[in-house]
C-alpha cells in the first residue's frame, strides 16, 4: 500500500511540474494587462494558480462516548494528532485572461494521511463484528497508539483573490468548497507492555494493516484563505470515520497550514 500511494503522489507532484510550466514562464506580451510591472507577475495576475497543494494537517475529532459499548467515557484523543494532504488542483479561471482574475473553480485529486494517538487505549475487533476502543488499565505502560487512515481524495473549491501586488504577483484568498474520499488503507500501530500480560509484560510493537469496520468513504466541507503561497485550512467530516453501528462515532475535524504552488 506504501509502494501505491507513493507511486500516486510522484504522479501527482509530476503533473503538477508539467501543467504548472503555463504559470511560471514569462511571456512576451500580455494585451491589456497592467503596465508597470514585469511580465512575470503579468502572467500571475492573468492566470490559473495553486494548482499544487500540500496541507500540513493537524487533527482532532468529534468522538461520541457511550460508556464503553465502542468509546469508554473517559476516552480522550491525544494532543498532537498530525497528517498531510498533497493534492493536484486543476483552476479554471473564470473571465477574460487578459485582464486581472478574481474568481476561479478548481476540481482535483490528491492523497490525504491522517494520524489519531490515544496512549492509554487499545483497538480490539477480532473477537466480534464491533471495534471499539479499549483502555489498558494503569497498570500497563504504553508508549504509543495510534490510528492511520489513509484516502484517495476529490476536492471542489470555488476560489477568490483580490487584486495582486503589483511587484510581487501576491494577492489575498479564500476559497470554500467540498471533498469526498476513498478509503485506501487503515492500520492500528502499538508500542509499549504487551496490554495481554499486564504488568511486567515484555515490550511490544503490534500492527493491524487492515482496520475492520472503517467507513469506506468521507465527505465534508472545507474553507482555505491566506496571503501568496500560503494558507490557513479547516476541514469537517460530516460521516463518521467507522461503520454505524459497528464501531465509535468519531467526525474529524481538520486544520492547518496550506502551502500552494504552481
Amino acid at each position: 500500500m506504501r509502494k501505491i500511494v507513493l507511486s500516486f503522489l510522484i504522479a501527482i507532484c509530476s503533473a503538477g511540474i508539467v501543467f504548472g510550466q503555463d504559470s511560471i514562464a514569462t511571456p512576451k506580451t500580455i494585451p491589456n494587462g497592467p503596465k508597470g510591472i514585469s511580465a512575470q507577475v503579468k502572467k500571475r495576475i492573468t492566470s490559473a494558480n495553486d494548482r499544487l497543494v500540500i496541507d500540513l494537517c493537524m487533527m482532532n475529532a468529534i468522538v461520541k462516548k457511550d460508556g464503553g459499548v465502542t468509546v469508554p467515557n473517559d476516552f480522550k484523543l491525544g494532543a498532537f494528532n498530525r497528517g498531510i494532504n498533497v493534492y493536484f488542483m486543476y483552476d479554471v479561471v473564470l473571465g477574460k485572461k487578459t485582464k486581472p482574475q478574481h474568481f476561479s473553480i478548481a476540481p482535483g485529486i490528491g492523497v490525504g494521511s491522517e494520524n489519531y494517538y490515544f496512549k492509554n487505549y487499545k483497538m480490539t475487533w477480532h473477537y466480534d463484528t464491533i471495534t471499539r476502543f479499549v483502555p489498558l488499565g494503569d497498570s500497563i505502560s504504553s508508549k504509543n497508539s495510534k490510528l492511520n487512515m489513509t484516502y484517495i481524495d476529490i476536492p471542489l473549491e470555488f476560489r477568490y483573490r483580490s487584486t495582486p501586488n503589483k511587484k510581487t504577483g501576491m494577492s489575498w484568498k479564500i476559497a470554500v468548497g467540498f471533498k469526498f474520499g476513498f478509503l485506501v488503507g487503515s492500520k492500528w500501530k502499538y508500542k509499549g507492555e504487551d496490554p495481554n500480560k499486564g504488568t511486567g509484560g515484555e515490550n511490544v510493537t503490534i500492527k493491524d494493516i487492515k482496520v475492520a469496520n472503517m467507513s469506506k468513504f468521507r465527505y465534508g466541507p472545507m474553507i482555505r484563505g491566506g496571503y501568496g503561497p500560503v494558507s490557513l485550512f479547516g476541514y469537517y467530516s460530516i460521516g463518521s470515520a467507522f461503520t454505524a453501528g459497528k464501531g465509535p462515532k468519531m467526525n474529524p475535524i481538520v486544520f492547518g497550514i496550506s502551502i500552494n504552488g504552481l
